[in-house]
């Protein structure tokens, strides 16, 4: 009896095929999926998934590519504000010009998702946006935005800066950047600290007054600020103070009643300080009369310029505790702590813009 070869098909299990299919989209998406990636909390206390690997960022807001350059990682820059490249009169841009010539991703205060995109960064550092805005430019670019500080926009304080350097750091692998750089501001804090007890004696007792400060852009005589760290390093208190950190403005009589001996002003609203000295009222203050009124370097210009902020102390100190209390010209001084904050000099780039330190009455 002949038999016949039977052809038997065999059926794969439904389960089989599935393992099989879901296999192989495993290994499909690890190969357009980042390597690796990890989550982080930024310093609003968002969970941001970040890629393990960044070599290109943005940096947005008030201070945020002060911050970068001071953490050496400008390099790493792949665009910037619209203001950085119309305003280019920070030390750091003085320092390094050639970020003003990256692409623009959008006006001040936060960029514009369309084109901070298109420059494709790895991660995105945003300074003093609020929460919502943060979580829309992340939607829009599907790109990590990271805040890299949780106050007010103002003039960012010591503790600000420490905080938001310690977090930067690890991402962009510049932890012992960060560590020198804190070295070396306490060590010019501590500097003005020390200097000043020797010289308690030579204040007598006068007022002081700063003025100018800027907030959002230039302001006029009467834009103050409570806690001003060149005073506080200094031992000097402003004729006014409030309890919580802020720019804020004095009114006009009060400064005519408290009439401080010396006055200070910061050069970034000078032009605005010039016509406000016109006026007859200010011509009867103490220190006006007596060309007791001194220039400063603009210390809050898209928030605090913290190497500008140390050379106007040390004038500062000049100007009040006597030409014996720093032991070289301070404008040298001014480049040295220029250099050791941005890695190159620029008082003189500042001098030509501002003015740099001088007398009231000099010009």
């Amino acid at each position: 009896m002949n038999k016949k070869s039977l052809k038997v098909k065999t059926k794969i299990p439904y389960n089989k095929l599935m393992l099989i299919f879901l296999t192989a989209l495993f290994f499909v998406l690890l190969s357009v999926l980042p390597l690796s990636a990890e989550t982080i909390r930024d310093q609003l206390g968002r969970r941001v998934e970040i890629p393990d690997k960044i070599e290109r960022i943005a940096a947005v807001g008030p201070g945020a590519l002060r911050l970068v350059v001071y953490l050496e990682a400008q390099n790493m820059v792949v665009g910037v504000e619209e203001f950085e490249k119309r305003d280019n009169k920070k030390p750091y841009l003085l320092a390094y010009p050639e970020l003003a010539e990256l692409p623009v991703i959008g006006p001040q205060f936060g960029g514009d998702a369309e084109l901070i995109a298109a420059a494709d960064p790895d991660v995105i550092f945003a300074s003093y946006l609020p929460k919502e805005e943060l979580n829309i430019l992340s939607d829009k670019t599907a790109i990590p935005v990271l805040s890299i500080n949780d106050g007010q926009a103002g003039s960012m304080t010591e503790e600000e800066l420490f905080k938001a350097l310690d977090f930067m750091a690890p991402i962009l692998n510049k932890e012992s950047r960060a560590a020198e750089f804190k070295d070396i501001f306490l060590n010019y804090k501590n500097d003005l600290i020390n200097r000043t007890s020797n010289f308690q004696a030579e204040k007598n007792n006068k007022k002081f007054y700063i003025g100018g400060i800027g907030s959002r852009g230039a302001q006029g005589l009467t834009s103050t600020e409570a806690g001003y760290p060149p005073f506080q390093y200094l031992s000097l208190n402003n004729i006014i103070e409030l309890e919580a950190k802020s720019n804020f403005t004095i009114n006009k009589e009060e400064l005519l009643i408290r009439d401080p001996d010396l006055i200070f002003i910061d050069q970034g609203g000078i032009e605005l300080v010039k016509r406000d000295l016109k006026r007859e009222e200010f011509s009867y203050l103490k220190a006006f009369k007596n060309n007791e009124i001194y220039e400063l370097l603009p210390y809050n210009y898209y928030t605090t310029n913290f190497a500008t902020m140390f050379a106007d102390a040390y004038y500062i100190g000049e100007i009040v505790y006597s030409g014996e209390f720093i032991d070289q010209e301070v404008s040298h001084k001014a480049d040295q702590i220029y250099r050791s904050f941005l890695g190159r000099a620029v008082y003189q780039e500042m001098k030509d813009i501002f003015g740099g330190f001088r007398s009231f009455d000099s010009y």
